[in-house]
């Protein structure tokens, strides 16, 4: 019963450290700028900040002489104010239901953390999916301790060794 207990462990922290390994492998990006790069970012003009803003510019401007008017009224006559311009806003340093907290997935912030995990998921990404991935590791990893938690005791309860002095 130890030996399988045992084994069954050291299987399943071999499979454990290979899949950490894996998603660490490929995760990896290439860290290299070009030239090119770095001149677009520095040497801006101004002139095409306000020409990708002018579609924006004539929508406010319109909103500002119709009062009352809500984006579906104006999505519903098929206006061309709306050419270009989405309807779904994302805040800066929010992440969409495809992304994950620091790379890494929800379930192991669940599994690995805990409740700390799971509250970082849902803090960060507010997404009722991936929090209930990190509350199922969460799960998973408690129903594993319990287990192995039994299973040492069982062990240690069924195992009698006879010390003589």
């Amino acid at each position: 019963m130890k030996q399988t207990i045992l084994k069954s462990f050291s299987l399943f922290l071999a499979v454990l450290m290979f899949s950490f390994q894996t998603f660490a492998f490929s995760t990896k990006t290439s860290t290299a700028i070009t030239e090119n790069e770095i001149q677009s970012v520095i040497g801006f003009d101004e002139s095409e900040i306000y020409t990708a803003f002018a579609e924006v510019s004539d929508l406010d401007q319109y909103l500002a002489q119709n009062e009352g008017v809500t984006y579906t009224d104006i999505d519903q006559e098929n206006s061309t104010l709306l050419n270009g311009i989405s309807s779904s806003t994302t805040l800066p340093f929010s992440a969409s239901s495809d992304e994950l907290v620091l790379g890494i997935p929800s379930f192991f912030w669940g599994c690995v953390f805990g409740w700390v995990g799971l509250l970082v998921v849902y803090l960060v990404l507010e997404n009722k999916e991936q929090t209930k991935k990190a509350l199922y590791g969460c799960i998973a990893s408690t129903v594993v301790g319990v287990v192995l938690y039994v299973a040492v005791f069982a062990a240690a309860a069924t195992t009698t060794t006879a010390y003589t002095y």
